[in-house]
C-alpha cells in the first residue's frame, strides 16, 4: 500500500522521466485535469518531490500538481506509444512531454493550482521520514504537542511525522515493544525518541526498494504486519490483529512482546 517509501520511489521515477521537459499535453478523468490542465501546457517540469503521502510536481511559472494516492492510486511513466498496464479510463491525470507520458491511475485526490496554494495544502505535514534532511528534533517537538490519543493514532498522524501508514505503524509499535493502543501520555522521553529513530530508520532504509523489509531478513520481511495468528518471530506467541487508534485502522501486534 502507498506509504512514504512508495511515494519517494514514485517521485524519483517521475523526476527521471519529466524533469526539465516541457509539457505538451495534459489529460485525465479527474475534474482538476479538465479544469486546470491547460494551464500546465507549455510549462517546464522544474521539480518532483514527495511530502509524506503527497506527491508534488512543480512547473515553471509558479504552478504545481498534487496527488494523494490513498489506497488505490499509482504513478507510471511510459515512452510515447508504449502500452499502458491499465485501461485509459483509470487515468486520473496524464502529463505528456516529447519523451515521456506520466500517468496517475486511480488516485482519488488530484489538484492543480498555483504553487503557493499547493504549498498551503501540505503545510501542516510533519517532517518527511524519507527526506535526506529529516528533522528529528522537530518530530520530537510535535510528539510532545500531541498529548492525547493512542500510539497507533500518533504514528498515523501526518502532522507529527509524514509517511507512516498501516504497515510501518504496526512495525514501529513492535520495534519499541509497546501496545499500539497504549496512551501517548504513558510514553517516556526515551520511548518517544526511539519512535522517531525507528520510524526514520525503517522508511529511509526502504525508500529505494519495492520490497519492504523491517526485520533485516527478506525471507521474513515483517515482524507483525499481516501475520495474524502466526507465531511472533521473537517469542512465537500468535500475533493478534484488531481495529486500533483514531482513525481506526487494522493493526497487528504481539501480545507478549508488546505488553509494556
Amino acid at each position: 500500500m502507498p506509504e512514504g517509501d512508495t511515494l519517494y520511489r514514485a517521485a524519483r521515477r517521475l523526476e527521471r522521466g519529466l524533469r526539465g521537459d516541457e509539457v505538451v499535453a495534459v489529460a485525465g478523468s479527474h475534474r482538476a485535469a479538465a479544469a486546470y490542465g491547460r494551464r500546465l501546457v507549455g510549462r517546464t517540469v522544474d521539480e518532483v518531490e514527495n511530502r509524506g503521502k503527497h506527491l508534488l510536481i512543480h512547473f515553471s511559472g509558479g504552478w504545481s500538481a498534487r496527488t494523494h494516492l490513498r489506497m488505490t492510486g499509482t504513478w507510471d511513466v511510459y515512452t510515447p506509444g508504449q502500452r499502458w498496464r491499465k485501461e485509459p479510463g483509470a487515468a486520473r491525470l496524464v502529463l505528456t512531454t516529447a519523451d515521456a507520458v506520466a500517468v496517475c491511475f486511480a488516485a482519488p485526490d488530484v489538484d492543480i493550482k498555483p504553487t503557493h496554494i499547493i504549498e498551503d495544502q501540505v503545510a501542516h505535514l510533519g517532517p518527511d521520514l524519507t527526506a535526506d534532511g529529516f528533522d528529528t528534533e522537530e518530530a520530537l517537538r510535535r510528539i510532545a504537542a500531541a498529548d492525547s490519543g493512542s500510539l497507533a493514532g500518533l504514528l498515523l498522524d501526518q502532522s507529527v511525522m509524514a509517511g507512516i501508514g498501516n504497515v510501518f505503524k504496526s512495525e514501529i509499535a513492535f520495534s519499541i515493544s509497546r501496545d499500539p493502543a497504549a496512551s501517548i501520555a504513558t510514553l517516556s522521553g526515551e520511548e518517544r525518541r526511539q519512535i522517531v529513530d525507528d520510524a526514520r530508520r525503517m522508511l529511509y532504509a526502504n525508500r529505494d526498494t519495492p520490497n519492504r523489509v523491517t526485520t533485516g531478513d527478506p525471507r521474513r520481511p515483517l515482524f507483525v504486519y499481516g501475520r495474524n495468528r502466526r507465531g511472533c518471530l521473537r517469542c512465537r506467541t500468535p500475533i493478534r490483529s484488531g481495529e486500533v487508534g483514531d482513525p481506526v485502522r487494522v493493526t497487528y501486534w504481539c501480545p507478549r512482546c508488546q505488553s509494556g
